[in-house]
Order: structure tokens, then sequence, then C-alpha cells
């Protein structure tokens, strides 16, 4: 299998639809037969719950066995309740025990790089492999930076505009800070939660202006609906089980149809 195309899901704020916009891209990629692998490495376990799962306990369950000085390769993957809609869609997850292997980082020689390499030495069983830190930006975010062949920016409506200057500004540094050669590419940023008003409309295009200002490309909105939430609480995250045909839905497609463009042309 060829190297993977790892994507950062980066944001410097909380309860921006993160994992909301991983499961969505995860699992259409699924659909459309791409093998794809979400890891958490976020210490609030909402993904077990967004998955109808038991939240982890041990580090072998979680995300942290690939942090360990001991990890041989030996990936703790689970699927989702709902996993009969799919068997490319693992997931590894993360929860209260990140937060010991957050402290225990600092401790170890080249720290960031500790899952660039575990992933180098031993090759997740995944095409696209999704990692989603916490907001903090704390040294697993650096670790997924690090990993990172591509970054995707998730925005809220709810952050000030220097929010996302300060991010990218952040991404940047620390990628000429931890010499990272390629430096990760960023994929676009995505307006999250965008009500139909005309504040959020407006919003959200001065969103699309900063990212230009960056030089960076600015997906299209995904918009404001009841139903994430409804869904995630009942432990069936994606809309495309729960709700169908909500037009919500096929917000996510310009994102999935770009990393399916990646894909193409890596073969």
């Amino acid at each position: 299998m060829a190297e993977p195309i790892i994507i950062w899901i980066a944001s410097n704020a909380g309860g921006v639809g993160k994992t909301t916009l991983a499961i969505h891209v995860g699992y259409r990629l699924a659909q459309h037969g791409v093998k794809t692998l979400l890891v958490d490495l976020d210490t609030n376990g909402s993904l077990a719950r967004f998955c109808g799962l038991r939240p982890p306990i041990t580090t072998e369950e979680t995300s942290a066995a690939l942090f360990s000085r001991q990890f041989s390769g030996n990936y703790p993957v689970v699927f989702p309740e709902w996993r009969q809609a799919s068997e490319k869609f693992g997931l590894c997850l993360g929860g209260d025990i990140m937060v010991s292997v957050a402290l225990d980082l600092p401790s170890r020689t080249a720290k960031e790089y500790v899952l660039q390499k575990a992933f180098r030495k031993f090759p997740p069983p995944a095409e696209v492999i999704l990692l989603d830190s916490p907001a903090s930006l704390d040294v697993l975010s650096y670790c997924a930076l690090a990993a990172a062949t591509h970054i995707l920016i998730p925005s809220p409506m709810s952050i000030k505009m220097a929010g996302v200057d300060s991010l990218l500004q952040m991404i940047r540094s620390e990628t000429e800070e931890l010499s990272l050669n390629p430096a990760p590419q960023i994929l676009g940023g995505v307006p999250m939660k965008v009500a139909k008003n005309a504040d959020q409309k407006t919003f959200a295009a001065e969103i699309k202006d900063i990212f230009a200002d960056q030089g960076v490309h600015c997906f299209p909105a995904v918009r404001e609906n009841k139903h994430f939430e409804n869904a995630a609480n009942r432990g069936i995250a994606p809309l495309y089980l729960y709700r169908p045909g909500n037009e919500a839905c096929k917000d996510f497609d310009p994102i999935v149809d770009a990393i399916q463009s990646l894909l193409s042309n890596k073969k």
C-alpha cells in the first residue's frame, strides 16, 4: 500500500465541530471505497459517544498505544456501532488517557516526532488518516502537525477573526521550527456551523477573505443543523445514516472530492 494521506484537523478553539467534520469526511470517504482511519488524540472522549461505543480505558485500547515506547504496530482499531454501513472506516479512540500521554511526551527525545515515527515504522492500515487533536494546541497537536501531510482547518462562527490568523501563523512557524520537509500542505479552511441569518453569512464571507489573504483555499461552509448534535447524542453521528435526505449531507462533498483528487494524483 502507498503511503497514506495524513490530514490533521486543526483548530485553536473548542466546540468548533472538529469531530463532526472528521466523522462525516471519514465516513463519506469510506462510502466511496477509501480505507480511512480516524485517530483521536483529543482528551474529551466525544468520538466514542458519537460512534455509539463505550469509552476506552486502557492504553492498549486507545490512540495512546501509538505513543507507547513498546508500540509494535498493533493499531487499536475499532469500528463504530454502525459499522455495517461501511467496513472501511476504522477508529483509534482517544479520551482521558491521552492526558497521561501529553504529560509524558515532554520527557521524550524528539517528542514532536513520536507519532510520525510510529506511522513511518508501522504503516497504518489505511489510505487516508484523519487526526483529531485537542484545541489547546499542546504537544499532541505538535505531534499531529509533524505527522501530517495535509491540514484542514475548521473555523467556528464564534471565533474572533484574529484566531484564524494566529492558527495559520502557528502552523507556519512550528513547521519551520520542526524543520518539516516536506511541509504539510494546508488543504483548506472550513467555516463550520453557519446559520442562515445575514450576520453569520457575512462572517463566513469574512473568514473566506482571511484565508484568501493567507493564500489558503476556503471550502463552502458547513451549515448549522440541529441534527448534527441529535445524531451524535444517539451514537449515530453521520447524517448520511441518521438523516440521509438532509441537505447538510452535501456540505462535506467538496472536501471529500478534494481528498479523492489527492489520492488519484498519488496513483
